[in-house]
This record gives C-alpha cells, sequence and structure tokens, in this order.
C-alpha cells in the first residue's frame, strides 16, 4: 500500500480502499474553490494550481497522512478521509470513512467494525 493508506486490520475485509484531500484553495483571482485530490498513490507532494490540486516532486519525508508540498500555504481546512468498501457482519458491503487527517500509527489500530472504519486502542 502506499504511504497515505495507513496499515490496518481493516484492510482484511475491505476493498477499494483510498485516501483523499480535501480543503478550500485559494484561486488567482483570490477567491476560495473547494478541492480535493486522491493522494492513495501519490508519492510526491501537492501543489495549488489555480484552486487545483495536482502533484509534484517532493522527497521529503512525510509525517502522519497530509502530504508536503506548496499548497499548505495557498489551501485552508486541509483534512484527509480513508475511505474503503467495508463488509459487514451479516455479509453485506457498505462504503465507511475515517477522518485520518491528525491520525498516527501509534493511536490504534483501524479496524472494520460491521462495516464501520473506527480506531481501536
Amino acid at each position: 500500500m502506499s504511504r497515505f493508506i495507513p496499515a490496518g486490520s481493516y484492510q482484511k475485509t475491505a476493498s477499494h480502499i483510498n485516501s483523499n484531500l480535501y480543503g478550500k484553495a485559494r484561486r488567482r483571482d483570490q477567491s476560495w474553490i473547494a478541492s480535493g485530490f486522491n493522494i492513495s498513490s501519490l508519492s510526491g507532494g501537492l501543489v495549488n494550481y489555480d484552486g487545483a490540486l495536482q502533484s509534484e516532486n517532493d522527497s521529503l519525508p512525510v509525517t502522519g497522512f497530509i502530504p508536503n508540498g506548496s499548497y499548505q500555504q495557498t489551501t485552508e481546512n486541509i483534512a484527509v478521509a480513508l475511505t474503503a468498501y467495508c463488509q459487514k457482519r451479516d455479509g453485506s458491503w457498505q462504503w465507511a470513512s475515517l477522518d485520518i487527517t491528525s491520525y498516527k500509527q501509534g493511536d490504534g489500530d483501524i479496524a472494520n467494525i460491521d462495516g464501520e472504519l473506527k480506531i481501536q486502542k
């Protein structure tokens, strides 16, 4: 998995696992626009190009699950959501999401609890 997909027991009973970054990005005309980027396979950082987040080369080490990059200077309310299609106890599947903006691996295991992503301490 990528560096922006946290490890956890949820991976045994989940599919279509993704990490998505969201925020409000400033455009050249100084207006703000909701913007996002699927960081699941991102290998570098991000840049804000007139309100659209795009990948850029960046070899700096990442702490947590927020990518490095110049976008942080012109993007506010940055959040990262882990999403996955999770199996429930009855065998059915449902979409689930978990805010991992401030999550660190030592915070506990991310688990699939009856179709919901939860941090188990």
